[in-house]
């Protein structure tokens, strides 16, 4: 699935939120709630970066980073939720080999990153096969599209903060979750997110 599809499924069923996913949403005004620190991010983007060019072209390949390290986020939460006995030691492991999969999802990164910025070109790397992921971003990346990034930027960057609250801090003491950690659910909690995202960005 494209890295676009993938984030906006628009055409969903109106369902209960499952526990985990209502923890998202259960006191918003608390300063390291995954928004809040979502904000945050791209507001010391803004600070820090010489230029809106520099601003655009960093959101864009943080947005293809964060796409990809979610996929690992998934792959945990579906493989604890079939081998609940060894969450536990699943989540460890998974924290200790973080440099080694944030090097690999760079080079991943960069890759696309390069496809992105020739057009939809390559001339071959060790991504090629996977460049499709990341086609569609092309028209938005050639308008100088910023507010699509923008909000797919904080979006993804709520994200992130969201898993990571997720595995490390709520799971562990909430093992009952494990059996909704689905496919269907996960994407779903994504796409939740992004519509929060989205809708605190138009306020």
């Amino acid at each position: 699935m494209s890295l676009v599809k993938k984030i906006f499924t628009r055409e969903r069923k109106e369902q209960s939120r499952p526990a985990f996913a209502e923890a998202f949403f259960s006191d918003e005004s608390r300063t390291d709630h995954p928004f809040s620190l979502a904000m945050h991010t791209y507001k010391q983007l803004q600070e820090t970066a010489n230029s809106q060019e520099e601003v655009f072209l960093f959101m864009i390949e943080d947005v293809i980073f964060s796409s990809l390290y979610a996929t690992f986020y998934e792959q945990l939460l579906f493989t604890a939720r079939e081998n609940p006995h060894l969450a536990l030691p699943l989540i460890a492991n998974f924290e200790q080999d973080q440099a080694e999969r944030e090097r690999m999802i760079s080079e991943q990164t960069e890759n696309h990153l390069n496809f992105i910025l020739a057009g939809g070109r390559c001339e071959g790397c060790s991504s090629c096969d996977n460049h499709a992921d990341v086609s569609e971003l092309l028209p938005f990346v050639e308008q100088g599209h910023f507010d699509f990034f923008k909000n797919l930027y904080i979006g993804m960057q709520a994200i992130q903060f969201a898993m990571e609250e997720l595995i490390y801090d709520l799971t562990p003491d909430h093992m009952q979750w494990l059996e909704d950690y689905t496919p269907e659910k996960v994407l779903e909690f994504r796409q939740m997110i992004i519509d929060y995202a989205e809708k605190k960005n138009a306020c």
